[in-house]
């Protein structure tokens, strides 16, 4: 049998992985340049931090991009058994510090570096090599290093506040104060304490390293989108899901147009949506797959905001959508060769919207009618046990999870609290470290006003709405 070699008519770029990957990089420069200005040298000058603490967001990126070059390192080196100098070449070749670097990004201020290396060797190996190394991966490494992260050591992750902002904010992320607001309030108690949406989009608010700047992001997208270095389709359309979804659902609960410019402003969704959503490997590769992908992602995230107790929503939606990328991809190639089923999915879309629009507007109004001060369906006394002048209450309150506590009153005023169960209240640390119980039984007559712990919004509440509850018993 002979075969026979032909140079056939074949269309090849000059693109490569190595240049789109460059691009990549030169795009998270301008960001990670901000994040340094916003999270140290903004801190060193205007707080009493030392400069050593004040690096120390810098020694987070850095932790990171090292521990994912090392992982991959070992991995060629020891599971691979390949040479010293060949596993340096092979990384070069994979990218190794991408996971890393978007990882650290993607985390509050003040995480130790352990957990940071923890979280960039777990996305480098579990998220990477084990699948077979660069290209080969089914989910997003950094965003696998977070999972871990979040599953393991989730009380560590800390306040998303910076110590420049800690002086000068009460409270916690927009999306953290929107959620305990009930998703509903004023223009100036949702943004305003932030300053405007303008400071929203230049990133002077609190968050993740690398989340905050949405002006640096956008600038980002249209360099790989004109690049074309990323599926631009995948974040405009991921984005434009979550703006009409939360435009209707602020139509729906009386708000205006700035209601789903916050959301949209807010948190990691434009990060998440320019360099997670468009990760080469774990997304479509059909045009038509990348619309479907983007609107699923839009949907789950405005689901997961406002119907769950966790605000932020895009991290899980990306790595869960990860998992149907080939059903978006299939559906893509059908489509492709019989477009006139195109309505079969715009009807399941139409409905699964319909379905959680009028869900969250319902359940918003609903908590509208319930004032700030009106907390029984949010605290519960199970139990009650008198001895003369004093009662104590056995009590349970929601926070993330519940909070159960024993609470004493000697002549109608709270004396103790003791915390007996505290399950599911991952940030609780905070509340020890700033002895918060001791605050709202100094402060329990004026409980209203005592602020939130930054960074455990949900437990602090859920401590305050116990004495509220408690007093208010007492006065029947």
């Amino acid at each position: 049998m002979k075969f026979i070699k032909e140079n056939g008519p074949h269309i090849k770029s000059d693109d490569n992985s190595s240049k789109i990957m460059t691009r990549v990089l030169i795009a998270l420069i301008p960001i990670v340049c901000y994040a340094i200005f916003k999270n140290t040298i903004l801190v060193y000058f205007f707080t009493s931090q030392s400069f050593f603490s004040s690096l120390h967001p810098l020694f987070m990126i850095i932790t990171g991009v090292c521990v994912s070059l090392v992982s991959e390192v070992l991995w060629f080196k020891f599971v691979l058994k390949k040479s010293f100098n060949n596993s340096i070449k092979e990384t070069k070749k994979s990218f190794s510090i991408i996971p890393g670097l978007l990882l650290s990004l993607v985390l509050p201020t003040n995480v130790p570096l352990w957990v940071v290396a923890f979280g960039a060797f777990c996305g480098t190996i579990v998220g990477k090599m084990l699948y077979g190394g660069f290209g080969q991966n089914v989910f997003n490494p950094a965003l696998i290093g977070y999972l871990f992260i979040s599953v393991s050591y989730n009380s560590l992750l800390g306040s998303p506040l910076n110590a420049y902002e800690l002086d000068a904010l009460a409270g916690a992320t927009p999306l953290t104060n929107l959620t305990s607001l009930g998703y509903y309030g004023v223009y100036d108690s949702v943004v305003g304490s932030y300053g405007s949406l303008l400071n929203f989009f230049t990133g002077t608010i609190p968050g993740a390293i690398g989340e905050v700047s949405k002006l640096l992001i956008l600038v980002g997208f249209l360099y790989l989108a004109i690049t074309k270095t990323i599926k631009w389709r995948i974040p405009i359309t991921y984005i434009l899901t979550v703006f009409i979804l939360t435009a209707i659902i602020g139509y729906g609960i009386g708000l205006g147009l700035w209601y789903p410019l916050f959301h949209v402003l807010s948190g990691g969704l434009l990060f998440g949506a320019v360099f997670m959503a468009t990760d080469p490997v774990t997304s479509p590769v059909t045009q038509i797959g990348q619309v479907l992908h983007g609107i699923s992602l839009g949907i789950l995230t405005v689901a997961i905001r406002f119907l769950t107790p966790y605000p932020e929503g895009v991290m899980t939606s990306i790595l869960f959508m990860n998992m149907l990328v080939p059903l978006f991809d299939k559906i893509g190639v059908k489509l492709k060769y019989a477009f006139k089923k195109i309505y079969i999915p715009i009807i399941i879309y139409l409905i699964l919207v319909v379905v959680l629009v009028l869900t969250i507007i319902s359940n918003v109004n609903n908590s509208k009618n319930n004032t700030v001060d009106d907390v029984g369906n949010k605290v519960t006394i199970t139990e009650t046990k008198k001895d003369g002048n004093k009662t104590t209450y056995i009590v349970t309150s929601k926070g993330w999870g519940v909070i159960k506590a024993e609470v004493e009153v000697v002549d109608k005023e709270i004396k103790s609290i003791i915390v007996t169960d505290k399950t599911g209240e991952t940030q609780w640390s905070e509340i020890e470290k700033e002895n918060y119980i001791y605050k709202v039984i100094t402060n329990q007559k004026d409980i209203n006003n005592l602020d939130a712990v930054s960074g455990s919004t949900f437990s602090s509440n859920a401590l305050k709405n116990i004495v509220k509850k408690v007093l208010s018993e007492e006065l029947k």
